[in-house]
């Protein structure tokens, strides 16, 4: 219950993986003053509620416990997050600070001090995303320049994770990537490096970029020793549905790059929030990089721990419905490259309809939900068969296309009993579809 975004100090910690987010407890309409709320889970599926793990209650943080990271070491799990003070009136008119905080069982949590004060940086500087190479802790942090109208994201290093010492600006924006950059993160993989950030404030152009902000990376090389960073792959967007945003990774016990996201996006209204929830996650996604240095998802292999009876398995004509047990399935459609698709997914009556279509013509693939902007298009051109897995919940849909070369993730509310089907001028060569189970246990009443 209440409101929920960005996830935050996602970690391995024990034999659990937690996971901390935004949490406003006193209301499911607005984001109020952040907490740390903080669930738990051995398998990325099946999760467990944990009690608020961080409150607004010091000076520093007395506006919010904004987004930050965890560091586990020598059984303690270290949180390092941002405190933000509001001062109305004044200009500017919040300051933020990051903040240490500590825990020796993975629950209960001490903060410590502020580690970094950032007077220079004010007044947007915060999520700072932390890990260890050698003897030397790294942070990354979001900024915003020239008087808040351009976004970098800064790197600071440390011996003791207590002082720091900025060592560089990884990358900025020249005016066309936005105004902040959010959520930063940076990681080795497969000989480059990966910087991944949500920028605020991006014009769309295009099928690009429609949401209000944007999640996405950038593939480059980065110099250790003198700690630049240099692109070598433009700015691409991670996601290309309606709600998916400020992502965080983490290494899994498969070592393997593991991502999540708010499932969600500022300044929409759906119809949840009166109901007494706001948000969700993505469904956690390994991360993969192809020879030319485009990132690939796919859903974390403990996902078969979710999927449950067979409901249909063969062919699929024009035509063809089944019915969702609770509104969720997996559906997984093998078409020809040749020929459009068009899967249906509808409320009983008709009135709540999301459309996902496959345009050979054109090589772009398009999901429908309906309604005002409800249309969301990307170029994709299958070499062989086109292939899609869709994961539907009862308020959002997961599409994964190929080999994972494009996402889409999408919030979807209907009011009845939901089918998925093919449409009338469309035909699979083979479409599986399977119920899911439900991996976190309602609320007490």
């Amino acid at each position: 219950m209440g409101w929920m975004n960005d996830p935050n100090g996602f970690c391995i910690y024990e034999e659990y993986y937690h996971l901390f987010y935004q949490y406003n407890p006193e209301s499911s309409l607005v984001p109020g003053i952040a907490h740390w709320g903080h669930a738990r889970s051995k398998d990325l599926f099946n999760w467990e509620h944990l009690p608020i793990a961080l409150y607004p209650d010091q000076w520093y943080d007395k506006s919010g416990v904004f987004s930050g990271s965890a560091l586990v070491e020598d059984d303690v799990m270290s949180i390092f997050y941002t405190g933000n003070v509001n001062h109305p009136g004044e200009n500017p008119d919040h300051e933020q600070h990051q903040i240490l905080a500590t825990s020796s069982d993975g629950v209960t949590f001490t903060k410590s001090k502020i580690v970094i004060n950032g007077s220079e940086y004010q007044p947007n500087f915060r999520d700072p995303k932390v890990w260890k190479h050698l003897d030397t802790y790294y942070m990354v942090l979001g900024n915003s320049f020239e008087n808040n109208t351009l976004g970098r994201v800064l790197l600071y290093a440390s011996k003791d994770k207590i002082t720091w010492e900025v060592k560089s600006v990884l990358d900025a924006s020249n005016g066309s990537l936005g105004y902040m950059w959010e959520c930063p993160d940076f990681f080795p993989m497969d000989g480059y490096y990966v910087l991944m950030f949500s920028p605020q404030g991006i014009e769309p152009q295009g099928d690009r970029y429609r949401n209000l902000y944007q999640a996405g990376y950038i593939v480059g090389e980065f110099d250790c020793e003198c700690h630049t960073f240099t692109p070598i792959q433009p700015f691409r967007e991670l996601d290309h549905g309606h709600d998916f945003y400020a992502t965080q990774t983490i290494i899994d016990k498969n070592d393997e790059r593991v991502v999540i996201a708010w499932m969600d996006m500022w300044d929409e209204n759906y119809p949840e929030g009166p109901d007494g929830s706001t948000g969700q996650m993505t469904i956690p996604r390994t991360l993969r990089m192809t020879r030319d240095g485009r990132l690939l998802q796919h859903p974390v292999k403990e996902i078969v721990s979710a999927v449950g009876l067979e409901l249909y398995s063969g062919k699929a004509r024009g035509g063809t419905k089944i019915k969702l047990d609770k509104n969720a399935g997996k559906v997984e459609v093998h078409s020809s490259n040749r020929k459009n698709f068009s899967l249906v997914i509808e409320s009983e009556g008709g009135n709540d309809t999301v459309t996902i279509s496959y345009d050979c013509r054109n090589g772009r693939v398009t999901l429908d939900r309906g309604g005002v902007d409800g249309v969301r298009r990307t170029e994709y051109r299958p070499l062989c068969e086109f292939y899609m897995v869709v994961y539907i919940d009862s308020s959002s849909i997961e599409v994964f296309f190929g080999n994972g070369e494009v996402t889409m993730s999408s919030r979807f509310f209907p009011q009845g009993p939901l089918t998925v089907g093919v449409a009338e001028d469309s035909n699979a060569r083979v479409m599986l579809v399977n119920d899911m189970k439900r991996t976190v246990p309602l609320p007490n009443p």
